[in-house]
């Protein structure tokens, strides 16, 4: 059963950069995980449908769902880090907005109630994050790498004008449709 996963993605001009820090990781710190996975926010985290569910189905009612959100302009600032039993994360960081925060509570109970798709519980904090390095970097190479992003600038606004839906292949995430947001109003 494919997997798929719901995500914001940035612009080239804005991902370009991002590209550069996770080469920079996997060059300096030997952590390429990072490298295999498109720059991005995650809305849904991965997901397989009920079998009763369509990808076809699961593309038309994520179109009208979202259709309904509203666009704005995001702030993405310097770097920060999370650990997790499956290593450390450096992450470049974005200031959430309220928009955010509600658009990811909606999305989140539309796909687990509409879709009736299984997720795991959802984050009580919703942390929106462009990952630099994860799953792979160790506490040594964390303590390493660390103090360069944490005198690292980073400042840069993004838009937020679509979600997208990417496919898992086997071995990376694919963009397979966006959907575009309402213009502000």
């Amino acid at each position: 059963m494919p997997r798929y996963l719901i995500a914001a993605l940035p612009p080239e001009s804005i991902a370009e950069p991002i590209w550069v820090y996770k080469r920079y990781v996997a060059e300096h710190y030997g952590s390429v995980r990072g490298l295999r996975v498109l720059p991005h926010i995650t809305y849904v985290s991965p997901f397989t449908l009920p079998e009763n569910v369509s990808s076809s189905s699961l593309e038309e009612q994520l179109e009208s769902f979202l259709r309904s959100f509203q666009s704005e302009s995001i702030q993405l600032t310097d770097f920060g880090y999370f650990s997790t039993k499956r290593g450390h994360v450096i992450y470049v960081a974005v200031e959430k907005t309220e928009r955010m925060e509600q658009h990811y509570l909606a999305l989140d109970a539309f796909v687990r109630e509409t879709l009736q798709v299984s997720l795991p519980p959802i984050h009580p904090v919703f942390t929106p994050h462009l990952t630099i390095a994860y799953r792979d970097l160790s506490r040594s190479q964390f303590e390493q790498a660390w103090p360069y992003f944490e005198q690292e600038s980073f400042s840069t606004r993004m838009p937020l004008d679509a979600l997208w839906l990417l496919q898992h292949t086997g071995k990376q995430w694919e963009p397979l449709r966006k959907f575009d947001f309402a213009s502000n109003v």
